[in-house]
């Protein structure tokens, strides 16, 4: 049976989250993603990624978009302030067409139900997280969904536990540097579980 998966913050190539990682090099960073993903992830199987491939840039961009196109699942996209798609950007990205190759959807936020429950999905927190753990002031707030009550899942703040910085509990981080793997329905679920609306 298909499954679903969520992670965020990606960052292949990035050197200075990789040394914060606590990995020597981009190579051992982004093979210790791929070996995760490809034990996790099944063809049939689709993976929201909810941004940050890379550190921006357009030959990160086009590495880390070239080392999606080879794993397994049905990828879909919400956009990050690192890649290029975003509509934070002023610019069309020049990489378009390869994100287009990779995702079989690309947005800047979604919406889905799990458990009749509407969940919000965006690269970013709700504005009362900030951008995180030693982050300074928040950036990008006109891109930020307003917090209506509703669930949100989110990447950007590299918090080291999922639902570090949410004040209500309605918020779940699925960056890398939060649990180091693909985030499935389970753990979702669980989190739904133990939160109110």
């Amino acid at each position: 049976m298909p499954a679903t998966k969520f992670i965020s913050d990606l960052h292949f190539g990035h050197e200075k989250v990789a040394a914060i990682r606590g990995f020597d090099n981009t190579d051992s960073h982004d093979m210790a993603i791929v070996r995760a993903w490809e034990r996790q992830v099944n063809p049939e199987d689709t993976v929201w990624v909810l941004g940050d491939l890379s550190a921006g840039g357009r030959a990160a961009e086009r590495s880390a978009l070239n080392i999606l196109s080879t794993l397994p699942g049905k990828k879909r996209l919400i956009a990050g302030n690192h890649d290029s798609v975003a509509g934070i950007h002023r610019q069309f990205s020049p990489n378009t067409g390869l994100f287009r190759e990779v995702f079989e959807h690309i947005a800047d936020f979604g919406r889905i139900r799990l458990n009749g429950k509407v969940v919000l999905l965006s690269h970013y927190p709700y504005l009362s997280q900030g951008d995180g753990p030693g982050r300074g002031e928040a950036r990008y707030t006109q891109f930020r969904l307003p917090d209506e009550g509703q669930r949100l899942i989110h990447g950007h703040t590299h918090h080291q536990h999922p639902t570090d910085g949410s004040v209500t509990g309605r918020e779940l981080c699925v960056s890398w540097d939060a649990w180091r793997r693909l985030v499935d329905l389970g753990d979702i679920h669980h989190w739904l579980a133990e939160t109110s609306e």
